[in-house]
């Protein structure tokens, strides 16, 4: 008799214990969009955009969820690189899919349409945009975690300036609204040191061949030739092509599009190459570690700047909405992202009253193939 009710208590507690873990699974997902572009020029670099994201959600989601149990779940759209798109996918995502949030902003033409479209409506974390007007002319549910253009260019004017040896630049950007606020930026910065830029040459994002351009750029016999190029594909291409045009001069890459595909694409071409970023890879923040490991195991890509401004999108989105309580509470999780700062895998963050992110910005360097912190 004694054996019998032991195990009917056992099988009620099965029962029981079943029906708790049904009842979490029943919670609904926290839905984040994230807006990339998954083809076209720029489809490499929205991969790993999105790797990164999924890394981080499957850390989030190992640990417990957010919200007393919910999960996250990743609603993928595809921006190709062009505005008009990333207008219409973030009105499908916040109109038809009804996420809870928007992570996206990977190409600052993209960026800049595309936040008009969740101004007041939606919490949308922006990414890798430079643009300054982002987050000048953004709105309160807006927040974008790259430095700007005028941010990371000040940094990297004073290293120019100070630690190379160079009296002359040339300039190769892309022909956007971005490609010309870079020239702009450091005509200003590189003259109040004394280095003269001879020229620039605009190119398209479409682009698959430069020697035009690189062969009138040679012909200007500058010290540097600077590359400002927005995805891997034709940041390679450009390198490579100056490898092989001759160029004896030094070549520098503009901020943030360093990786380790594009360090193996371009190969001999990018040894020695700077430039500047926000995740250094060979940091000791046990955070960051733990991510890049996650991402090993899911990815055969290595993990890349790109990728961890998307899993910091995914930190901060989580801890915010667990902060505030809801996943849909917009105030309050605008307040949680602005009241105080953030650890995070890329370091410490804090946003400041227009969303902007200030964090640390890294000097790196190709050195035998791998991409190294420079310690000035």
């Amino acid at each position: 008799m004694m054996k019998r009710k032991y195990l009917m208590a056992a099988a009620a507690a099965v029962l029981l214990g079943t029906a708790f873990g049904a009842q979490a699974q029943d919670k609904e997902p926290v839905r984040i969009g994230t807006i990339a572009p998954l083809s076209g020029p720029g489809a490499f670099d929205g991969q790993l955009a999105v790797e990164g994201m999924e890394a981080m959600v499957e850390i989030v989601n190992e640990n417990g969820g957010i919200l007393d149990g919910r999960m996250i779940e990743l609603v993928k759209y595809d921006d190709k690189g062009n505005p008009e798109e990333g207008v219409s996918a973030a009105k499908r995502a916040i109109e038809q899919d009804d996420v809870d949030a928007i992570v996206g902003g990977w190409f600052s033409s993209v960026a800049l349409t595309m936040k008009e479209v969740t101004r007041d409506r939606i919490i949308n974390v922006m990414t890798s945009t430079q643009h300054p007007n982002t987050t000048k002319e953004g709105h309160k549910y807006l927040f974008r975690l790259n430095a700007t253009s005028v941010m990371m260019s000040e940094t990297y004017a004073k290293f120019i300036c100070d630690k190379m040896d160079i009296e002359t630049i040339a300039f190769i950007t892309i022909n956007d609204d971005y490609g010309r606020l870079e020239v702009e930026n450091y005509e200003r910065l590189l003259d109040e040191c004394g280095i003269e830029v001879l020229g620039n040459e605009f190119y398209n994002k479409d682009d698959t061949d430069f020697t035009t351009a690189l062969t009138k750029l040679k012909a200007l016999d500058s010290d540097a030739i600077y590359v400002s190029a927005i995805n891997t594909a034709q940041g390679a291409t450009i390198y490579r092509q100056i490898k092989q045009s001759g160029y004896k001069g030094t070549t520098i890459a503009s901020a943030g599009n360093m990786n380790p595909k594009l360090v193996e694409l371009s190969g001999p071409a990018l040894e020695g190459v700077y430039s500047v970023s926000l995740f250094a890879p060979d940091s000791d923040s046990e955070k960051l570690k733990a991510w890049m490991e996650q991402y090993g195991e899911m990815f055969s890509n290595e993990p890349s700047f790109i990728g961890s401004l998307g899993a910091q999108a995914v930190e901060l989105l989580a801890g915010a909405m667990d902060e505030a309580g809801s996943a849909r509470d917009y105030d309050k999780i605008a307040e949680a992202l602005r009241g105080h700062e953030w650890e995070t895998i890329l370091g410490t963050i804090n946003f400041d009253e227009i969303g902007q992110a200030m964090q640390n910005i890294y000097l790196v360097q190709v050195k035998d193939g791998e991409i190294t912190s420079v310690n000035e």
